[in-house]
């Protein structure tokens, strides 16, 4: 069978192939170039729809990652719990990036999985602060700040553990004229990215707020007032987005039902 030098999806790529090695590599690079063709036009769709969410993310990482920066490598009084909450807060730092890019690409199940684990570090740094946390069990998911978040935390655990079926089936759904089907590469749904990626802004202010908090505790000062402010920017645009409400806990807001998709 004559081989081709460029396939696309829905062709038999290992049967038109006749070398080993190209049939292991090809289905591959053809597959995996194509979902991050997509995933690549859903982050400029979603810059191109809401660039301000972007500027939110920027200040409120900024913040953070200063605050964390800033006082690494100091030497602070030995304890048990503090030094696991410097643990929990680093893990946090480290998962920002690829939950940003799960959002904004269109990866919507794997970024509520992430959302999902930020509610449940937020959780457990504050469990240790009040000395309630318990190895080896979840996180409580509505303590401290995260006291009137239960609603979102239940529908992130939903689609963590891909137990509602319609909300998944909506994610991935593609139509034309009468036919729909479920799409191989991430479908971008702008309802769904935005509340998603206003509730990733907001833990990372959560995040950075309770750093400030045991910062100052052990010594190391908390936020500065330029961190501070940056922090207040973040939330203050969400708020003028109309995804927040300023007297609630933040982002206490259901995920959205996502859009239908369009070709």
């Amino acid at each position: 069978m004559p081989e081709k030098d460029k396939f696309s999806f829905g062709d038999d790529i290992i049967g038109e192939l006749g070398n080993w090695g190209e049939k292991a590599l090809v289905p591959v690079l053809t597959v995996s170039g194509l979902q991050l063709e997509r995933r690549n036009k859903n982050r400029e769709q979603f810059k191109s729809n809401d660039i301000k969410l972007t500027e939110a993310h920027a200040f409120a990482c900024s913040a953070f990652m200063n605050l964390v920066s800033r006082n690494s490598g100091r030497r602070i009084e030995e304890n048990p719990n503090t030094s696991q909450q410097v643990v929990l807060i680093s893990h946090f730092l480290q998962g920002i990036n690829l939950c940003e890019e799960a959002i904004v690409e269109g990866l919507y199940v794997q970024a509520a999985t992430l959302l999902r684990q930020e509610h449940e570090i937020i959780s457990a740094v504050q469990e240790l602060g009040i000395d309630r946390r318990k190895d080896g069990k979840t996180p409580h998911a509505t303590v401290g700040v995260l006291k009137n978040m239960g609603r979102v935390y239940g529908e992130l655990s939903g689609a963590a553990h891909v137990s509602h079926a319609q909300l998944l089936h909506d994610m991935v759904e593609m139509t034309r004229g009468d036919l729909r089907w479920p799409s191989a590469f991430p479908v971008y749904h702008r309802d769904l990215a935005r509340n998603l990626y206003s509730l990733h802004v907001g833990y990372i202010v959560l995040m950075g707020r309770l750093a400030s908090e045991i910062n100052e505790a052990i010594g190391l000062g908390g936020a500065s007032d330029d961190e501070q402010t940056m922090m207040g920017l973040a939330i203050s645009i969400l708020h003028k987005e109309g995804l927040i409400e300023m007297e609630e806990a933040p982002l206490d807001k259901p995920i959205a039902k996502p859009e239908r998709a369009a070709d």
